[in-house]
Formats: structure tokens, sequence, C-alpha cells
């Protein structure tokens, strides 16, 4: 016979506790104490995991399974804690600025390649995932917040004033009522800036909706681009025609 009960004895009733110190162990080790010396000797908690999302997930299975049950520990960590970083990258749009390569067409995130260098009167912004409603309202704001940065930055440098908003579209793969309600938003805003609004690389899905919408009337074909390359070259002989036009009236005068 089996002592102790069925149950004690198959370890199920001893599962969740093993599975938590599992978990724990596993937690415990995304995670390691360093002593750092800066004016004397403090400890600092530092990660060794790929994200630090990873962390608060095996925690809260742990603590799921320790107060819980196995169940509860899993639903907590694969549809509560796994599911909202997913959620959060739809509803929160990345964008970032692209800036020049030097001697070269390429045109490169200026976060991560310190050499990209910015092209005087442009402005370009790379949008980085699907606009959905969920995300149209957090990409507006971004995309208003980058222009008035990049504005304010040049002021304070006294530099060229921006021309032209380049808005990258190629890692844009779908698009809803919404993101077109948005799209007409910015360049409705840009047009109250004395700016100019071009889109470049969008898909063929992206083009199709704004056309049906009447979108792409309100930005104008002519300012569709393929390219990003193709929009700074369009650009740039925009603003030295305009300079040439400029230097012959007041030498006229």
């Amino acid at each position: 016979m089996l002592q102790g009960g069925g149950k004690e004895a198959t370890g199920v009733g001893r599962k969740p506790w093993m599975a938590g110190t599992t978990i724990s162990k596993r937690a415990a080790s995304s995670w390691t104490y360093r002593e750092v010396e800066e004016e004397g000797h403090s400890w600092c908690l530092s990660s060794n995991s790929i994200r630090e999302v990873d962390f608060f997930v095996c925690l809260g299975a742990h603590l799921g399974v320790i107060f819980g049950s196995v169940e509860i520990g899993l639903v907590i960590a694969v549809v509560a804690m796994s599911i909202l970083p997913v959620l959060l990258f739809v509803a929160r749009t990345r964008t970032f600025v692209l800036g020049n390569s030097p001697n070269s067409m390429v045109y490169r995130r200026m976060d991560q390649y310190p050499v990209a260098q910015s092209v005087p009167g442009l402005f370009i912004l790379h949008i980085d995932a699907p606009i959905y409603f969920a995300s149209a309202s957090y990409s507006r704001e971004r995309i208003s917040r980058s222009i008035d940065e990049e504005e304010d930055k040049l002021k304070s440098k006294g530099e060229t004033s921006l021309q032209y908003v380049i808005l990258d579209l190629g890692a844009v793969s779908s698009i809803d009522t919404s993101g077109i309600s948005m799209l007409e938003e910015v360049k409705n805003s840009v047009d109250r800036s004395g700016l100019q609004l071009v889109l470049a690389n969008p898909g063929s899905e992206i083009i199709k909706k704004l056309e049906k919408s009447k979108v792409l009337e309100t930005i104008g074909q002519e300012w569709i681009f393929l390219t990003v390359g193709e929009v700074i070259a369009a650009c740039n002989f925009i603003l030295h025609t305009r300079r040439l036009g400029d230097v012959n009236e007041m030498s006229k005068c």
C-alpha cells in the first residue's frame, strides 16, 4: 500500500512548490548584484536577461504557482505577462529619426549610427509598425512631438529651418481608417506650420486606402515617392531652385 495517501506519494501535492522553485531560480538567474565603486561602495541590481520583462514574467508565474496553482501561474505568465508587451508594441508605434550615411544614399537611424547626418531643411521620420485605431493617437502625438523637438533644436543651433517633413512608411504593412485620419491630421498640422509633408515608400495597400479616402489628393500625388533617396533628391532640387530664384531677384534689385 502507498503510505501517506496517493496524492502525497505521487508528488502531486508538491508539484506547485517544485514548479515555483524552478521558476524562482530562473527569475533569480535573470538578475545579479554587482558592486559599483563610486564615492565608496554600493550595490547595483543588473539584468542578465535579454529583456527585463522576462524577469517579471517569471516572477508573476512564481507568485501564481506559490499562492495558487500551476494553472494560475501559467495563466499569469502566458496570458497576462507575455501578451502585455505585444499589446504595448501595437499601441505604441515606434518612430526613428533617419540621417544620411556619409558618401552614400543610405539613410540610417541616427540613434544607432552616430555618423549619420541630418539633411538641412529636411526632417526624416521612420514609422516602424502598422497604424491601427489603437496606435493612431499615439503616432500622431509622437510625430508632432518629434517635429517640434527638431525645430527647437535647429533654432537653438541657428541652423536652417525645416521645409519638409518626410515620413518613411516602408515598415507600415497595414493601416486602417483611424490611421488614414491620423495622416490627414498630420498633413493639416504640417501645413499650418508652413511645412510640406512628403511620404516615402508607402506600400500598395497604403496607397489604395489613401486613394479611396481622398487623402491622397490632400497630400498630393507629386509628394509620394518610392524611396527616401528620391525624396531627398527632389526636395534638394526644389530648395536649390528657390535659392537661385531668390539670388536672381536680389541681383535685379
